[in-house]
C-alpha cells in the first residue's frame, strides 16, 4: 500500500532562472530522488487564458515573459492550500492555442514542495512562502538553443515564432525582471561550471527535511 500523503510540506523550495535554463530538469531530478515525498507546481500552469484572442495581430503582441501575463494570485491561493495540506486543482495551460483546458490536474501536497519558474524570485508573494531557492545561471546562446529544441518539439511552435518571441519579448523580459530577481536566492548556480550543485542540493534538503537544519 503507498505510503498516505504528509499532510504539509516541511519545506518549499523555489527554482527559478530565464527561459531554457534547465529549471524543469532540476525540478524533476530532484522531485525523482524524494519520490512519494515531493510534488511540483510549475508557474506556467496559471499563465491567463487568451484563447477568445483570434485575431492574428492581437495573438503577436501576447508577451508571455512578462509578470503580468501569469495569474500569480491564483497560484499563490493555492500554495497556501498546499501549504495547509490541502489538495488542489491546478489549471493546465495549452500552449499551442494560448488558452486554460477546461481540464485540472490534481495537486496533493507533500513534505517538499519545489516551485518551478522564470519569475517566482520576481513575485515577493512566492518567494516569501519558499524556505529555499536556486536561481540557474545559463548563457544566454545555451537557453535558446534549448528553447528552440523545446519549442518545437513539445509545444508545436515553429522556429520563426519561436525565435520572434526571444528577439521580441524573452530577451529583453530576462534582463528587466528575471535577472534582477536572482539576488533574492539562496543559491545562484552557475550550471556549465558547477556540475555537483544539483547533488549538494539534494543533500541539504535531506538535511532539512530530516530537521537537521531548520526550515
Amino acid at each position: 500500500m503507498p505510503p498516505a500523503p504528509i499532510s504539509a510540506p516541511r519545506v518549499v523550495l523555489g527554482i527559478a532562472g530565464g527561459s531554457g535554463s534547465g529549471k524543469s530538469w532540476l525540478a524533476k531530478a530532484v522531485a525523482e530522488r524524494f519520490a512519494g515525498r515531493s510534488t511540483v507546481v510549475c508557474h506556467d500552469w496559471y499563465y491567463r487564458n487568451h484563447g477568445g484572442i483570434h485575431d492574428e495581430a492581437e495573438r503577436v503582441k501576447l508577451n508571455f515573459d512578462h509578470p503580468d501575463s501569469l495569474e500569480t494570485t491564483l497560484m499563490r491561493r493555492q500554495l497556501d492550500a498546499l501549504i495547509a495540506g490541502e489538495t488542489i486543482e491546478a489549471p493546465i495551460y495549452e500552449y499551442a492555442s494560448h488558452s486554460r483546458k477546461k481540464e485540472t490536474r490534481r495537486v496533493e501536497p507533500r513534505e517538499l514542495l519545489i516551485i518551478d519558474g522564470i519569475l517566482i524570485l520576481h513575485e515577493k508573494e512566492l518567494r516569501d512562502r519558499m524556505n529555499v531557492s536556486v536561481f540557474i545561471d545559463a548563457p544566454d546562446d545555451v537557453r535558446l538553443m534549448r528553447r528552440v529544441r523545446r519549442d518545437c518539439t513539445e509545444r508545436r511552435i515553429d522556429l520563426e515564432e519561436t525565435l520572434r518571441l526571444y528577439e521580441d519579448y524573452v530577451r529583453p523580459m530576462h534582463h528587466r525582471y528575471v535577472v534582477p530577481s536572482s539576488h533574492h536566492a539562496t543559491w545562484i548556480w552557475s550550471q556549465l561550471e558547477d556540475k555537483k550543485f544539483p547533488e549538494l542540493l539534494i543533500k541539504d534538503l535531506e538535511r532539512r527535511l530530516d530537521g537537521k537544519i531548520a526550515a
